[in-house]
């Protein structure tokens, strides 16, 4: 069973690539990078963690976590969020890895329902804004107008980065064996 389970999650991980590599609307943002959604070293990692990124509508918030050994509650303020608080919850994700699509501006906050886990820091807040963060300068062109393909490559995360998070997933379900 758990061997079908590794299956069909690298299957997964599979078709988000593929489905990746032509998108051009928005960024990918993994969120914990490379510890994925699970118990945080400390109280403030996803804190520090959502602090050095810039979060816009049409982003994706992709959450590695392995299913019934955790899960993603949403709850629309900041109140409910402090207090790690079950009442009035907004969206309940159970089945690892999520993703959500961010379609609105404005204050976002994300929590683990399971046991303490949110108790311990494993939770997030994020601001979403309505413009997306500038591009960098774009080496190969000479002139200072951004050309579309330029722009469209720089809001693209590379399938190989998701295929990257894919197989941190798998790995996760490997040693959970």
């Amino acid at each position: 069973m758990a061997r079908r389970r590794q299956h069909a999650s690298l299957l997964l991980c599979a078709v988000l690539a593929s489905l990746v590599a032509g998108s051009t609307a928005g960024i990918y943002h993994i969120v914990g990078a490379g510890k994925g959604w699970r118990m945080p070293p400390n109280k403030t990692y996803y804190d520090d963690w959502a602090r050095t990124k810039h979060i816009s509508i049409g982003d994706k918030l992709m959450f590695l976590y392995r299913s019934g050994a955790h899960n993603i509650v949403e709850v629309p303020s900041r109140i409910l969020f402090d207090a790690c608080s079950m009442r009035n919850i907004t969206n309940r994700y159970q089945n690892g890895p999520t993703i959500i699509e961010l379609t609105e501006p404005g204050q976002r906050y994300y929590f683990c329902g399971v046991g303490e886990h949110c108790e311990v820091g494993q939770k997030l807040a994020i601001n979403v804004s309505n413009v997306a963060a500038p591009l960098p300068p774009d080496d190969d062109d000479d002139d200072d107008a951004p050309n579309a393909a330029g722009a469209a490559s720089h809001r693209l995360i590379h399938p190989a980065g998701l295929v990257a998070a894919c197989l941190v997933h798998a790995l996760l379900l490997l040693r959970a064996v």
